[in-house]
């Protein structure tokens, strides 16, 4: 897709991080035992990690407030970066790692070392934002990013959206589950953005119902639109209050990792350019589902058709 049309620079604020991801793993291994995988493969990670990853393969130009550590990990993550890598601000702290086991029907668990994550600075992003010209901003990863949460990600997300920005916002999976802290802490945040990306579990759970457009519902009363990822059955938003799903293609997966990163990026590029909704929900799902089918990890520079 052409730049001709895009409006306002795209902007990702979340994590960066390696991840080393193994498997796949079934059943589940007793406490004690070994257990011999099929594949391993360390990469650039971190919903904000992967998301400047597509995006930089799709040659959509972008700002990138991250951190990383000041570690052999960290050389690691920005010599994979590129281009990209040289954004990452150095912190003298161990590279925060997670751990990605993967599992045959194509899920994963995440077991994550924090390290350089609880370093970032809002106050310097929210100060970065303002003196931008309005543009997009993806907020991600927040669970694993302390100063994002509570009052400090409120702050952030209302000083950017007072600046002119258009907000969209996956806040990822809470280590503490969604009890009505965390429901609370959330829904504060519903109001300052313009859309918000769970995936299918994220969406039920943070709602606190099991029926999918119930709880998509629920999102935007509260809120901005919804678009909710759901893996191997596509993407769905609400049109008039009715559930339209984008679906994926029929393709081999190597490992679900990071795939909802990839289509946040993807999202993006679609929307910046002035691209409908359905539009960009069916690039985001095919562009997704092929980096998802790649291994070792790779990023198509250009989007599928609609």
């Amino acid at each position: 897709m052409g730049r001709s049309g895009a409006t306002g620079q795209v902007h990702l604020i979340g994590n960066v991080n390696l991840d080393l991801v193994v498997g796949p793993v079934v059943p589940w291994p007793v406490a004690g035992t070994e257990r011999i995988v099929e594949r391993r493969e360390a990469r650039v990670g971190g919903a904000a990690g992967v998301a400047a990853m597509a995006l930089q393969a799709l040659g959509t130009p972008f700002r990138l407030h991250a951190r990383i550590g000041d570690d052999a990990f960290g050389d690691l993550v920005r010599r994979e970066m590129g281009a990209a890598g040289a954004q990452l601000e150095v912190v003298r702290a161990p590279t925060g790692t997670s751990v990605g086991l993967t599992h045959p029907h194509g899920e994963r668990t995440f077991f994550t070392e924090l390290g350089h994550l609880g370093a970032l600075d809002t106050d310097a992003v929210a100060v970065a934002l303002e003196r931008s010209e309005p543009g997009w901003v993806l907020v991600c990863g927040t669970f694993l990013l302390p100063s994002l949460r509570g009052d400090g990600g409120r702050r952030l997300l209302r000083r950017a959206r007072d600046a002119g920005h258009r907000l969209l916002f996956d806040s990822g999976w809470p280590s503490e589950g969604f009890d009505s802290g965390v429901r609370g802490e959330l829904d504060a945040l519903l109001p300052l953005v313009d859309m918000v990306l769970p995936n299918e579990a994220e969406a039920r759970a943070w709602a606190a119902t099991d029926d999918l457009p119930e709880a998509m519902r629920r999102l935007e009363r509260a809120g901005g639109r919804a678009v909710v990822k759901r893996g191997a059955a596509g993407a769905s938003w609400l049109e008039r209050g009715d559930v339209r799903t984008a679906s994926a293609p029929a393709l081999v997966v190597a490992d679900t990792v990071g795939a909802g990163d990839a289509f946040n990026a993807a999202l993006l590029v679609v929307l910046q350019a002035g691209g409908p909704l359905p539009v960009a929900v069916s690039r985001a799902v095919g562009y997704a589902s092929r980096v998802a089918a790649t291994a070792p990890r790779r990023y198509p520079e250009e989007l599928p058709p609609a």
